[in-house]
C-alpha cells in the first residue's frame, strides 16, 4: 500500500510538472507575461494558472480536451485580456491531456522530454507547437499573414534585429528661443521649427 501511495505521489508531480512546462512552453502566455498583460503579478497568474488547470483534473477527472481548451482561452481572456485566435490554445490542450493520458499509466517519458528540453534551454520556451498547414485561404485574404520563417535567425532561434541599443536615434535639436528686449520668450509653433 506504501508503494501504491508513493506512486500516486509521483503521477501527480510529474503530472504537475508537465502542466506547468507545457504552459511556460505556450509563446502566447509567454508574450503576456513578459508584457506584463495580466498586471504586475503575472508571472505569479501564470503559475496560479497551472494550479488552476491540475485542480481542474483533480475536481473533475472526466475533464476533456474541450474542457482544458476553454479554460486556457477564459483564464487568457480574462487573466491577461488576450483573445488567443490561433490554434495554440488548441494544441497546449492536447498537450495537457497527453500528459494526463501517459502519466496516469506511470509513463512519465513525455514529461521527462519536455522537462530535458526546458533545462536545456536554460529556462527559456522551446517550440512544442507547430504550424499546421491547411486549406484555409480565409485568413491570408486580408494580407495580414506572417511569414513565420525568417532566414535571419542565428543557429538558436534568436533574430538579428540590427542597430546597436546602446545608441538611441538622433534627436532633432530645438532651436535656442528668441528673448525681445522686454524679457519675454517668443514662441514658436511646432510647425515652424
Amino acid at each position: 500500500m506504501a508503494s501504491s501511495t508513493v506512486m500516486l505521489d509521483r503521477i501527480q508531480a510529474k503530472f504537475e510538472l508537465g502542466v506547468t512546462i507545457a504552459l511556460f512552453h505556450w509563446p502566447a502566455l509567454t508574450l503576456a507575461v513578459q508584457n506584463e498583460w495580466g498586471g504586475a503579478e503575472s508571472a505569479g497568474k501564470r503559475e496560479w494558472f497551472a494550479g488552476a488547470i491540475v485542480e481542474m483534473f483533480e475536481q473533475r477527472p472526466q475533464t476533456d480536451l474541450e474542457d482544458v481548451e476553454t479554460t486556457l482561452l477564459q483564464v487568457m481572456s480574462d487573466e491577461f485580456e488576450v483573445n488567443v485566435e490561433d490554434d495554440t490554445a488548441y494544441q497546449v490542450a492536447q498537450v495537457i491531456i497527453d500528459i494526463r493520458a501517459t502519466t496516469s499509466e506511470g509513463d512519465f517519458s513525455v514529461v521527462d522530454k519536455l522537462h530535458s528540453e526546458w533545462v536545456a534551454k536554460g529556462g527559456k520556451p522551446t517550440a512544442i507547437f507547430k504550424e499546421v498547414e491547411g486549406d484555409d485561404d480565409e485568413d491570408d485574404a486580408d494580407g495580414d499573414s506572417v511569414d513565420l520563417e525568417d532566414d535571419s535567425e542565428d543557429e538558436d532561434g534568436d533574430v538579428e534585429m540590427g542597430g546597436d541599443p546602446a545608441d538611441p536615434p538622433k534627436r532633432r535639436q530645438n532651436p535656442e528661443p528668441e528673448v525681445d528686449e522686454d524679457g519675454f520668450t517668443k514662441v514658436v509653433s511646432k510647425k515652424k521649427r
